[in-house]
């Protein structure tokens, strides 16, 4: 049997809605220039990076990086232990360790996507987020590689 109907609520939903429609070019516009600052800055330092999307139009939000020599699995566990949340394919694969079905239907090479990490960047996304990414993936990259003796 249904209750009361909470009409503050659903009035407050719909208020919600209608602030996240009209902020949401400025917000995808803020996230993509996030996504593009955290790009250039891990190719800066890990030049052979390979960025999957580069130059395509795509999410404004998601990182989809691959670094030749790594794999995937143990650097989400590096990054985690380090706080940093990633995945390694997409949000409806979570879990599995099977490379990621859309980077293989894009040509993506088995051991680049083997390699993949998705970042995704979000409305509590800051410069110092940024940074210390910028900073924390080079050096677990370059860690990893010293454990697999690639250079």
């Amino acid at each position: 049997r249904a209750g009361t109907e909470n009409g503050a609520a659903a009035v407050g939903l719909a208020t919600a809605m209608e602030l996240a429609i009209a902020e949401r070019e400025a917000h995808w516009k803020e996230l993509e220039l996030w996504r593009d600052r955290l790009e250039a800055a891990l190719v800066a330092r890990v030049p052979d990076a390979l960025v999957h999307g580069k130059g395509a139009k795509r999410a404004p939000h998601i990182l989809n990086v691959s670094v030749p020599g790594t794999d995937s699995e143990s650097l989400l566990m590096a990054l985690d232990l380090q706080g940093v949340a990633c995945s390694s394919g997409s949000a409806c694969q979570s879990g599995s360790i099977t490379p990621s079905h859309v980077l293989s239907a894009m040509g993506v090479r088995a051991d680049l996507a083997s390699a993949a990490i998705r970042m995704s960047l979000g409305s509590l996304t800051t410069e110092s987020d940024i940074a210390r990414v910028a900073e924390l993936f080079p050096a677990l990259i370059a860690k990893a590689r010293g454990l697999a003796g690639v250079s």
